[in-house]
């Protein structure tokens, strides 16, 4: 558990938080310089804490020795092909920039159909 801190300067009416490194009350400081005008104004108007909890990723991984192509999801992401192609995230997105990938974007998403991107890896075997 961390501590947390917000703090609001007098002077110029900037809002920043401090992350205390142990508990709440240990690394409290009633006055901080402020990062935008550099005058030690700064007062402390608010304090919390942050829970980390330690979360396993839930990822369906699926590598090419899968018996059933099916089971990869119609709609893929670079983490798909990342898993399918035991490659790293980055390879793949890099595959993904190639002119002739067939890509969708998605605003900033990168996608690729199921159908689209086989057809391509076979066109790459070929």
């Amino acid at each position: 558990m961390e501590g947390v801190y917000t703090y609001l300067c007098e002077n110029c009416s900037t809002l920043f938080g401090v992350v205390s490194r142990f508990s709440v009350m240990e690394d409290k400081v009633d006055t901080l310089t402020c990062p935008k005008c550099s005058k030690k104004v700064a007062g402390c108007i608010g304090e919390g804490h942050i829970n980390y909890t330690n979360h396993e990723k839930r990822a369906e991984i699926i590598t090419n020795e899968t018996d059933e192509i099916s089971q990869l999801p119609e709609l893929l992401t670079v983490e798909h092909l990342a898993a399918y192609l035991n490659v790293s995230v980055r390879t793949a997105d890099e595959y993904m920039g190639n002119r002739d990938f067939p890509l969708i974007r998605l605003k900033r998403s990168k996608r690729v159909f199921r159908d689209d991107f086989l057809d391509w890896l076979q066109s790459k075997k070929e």
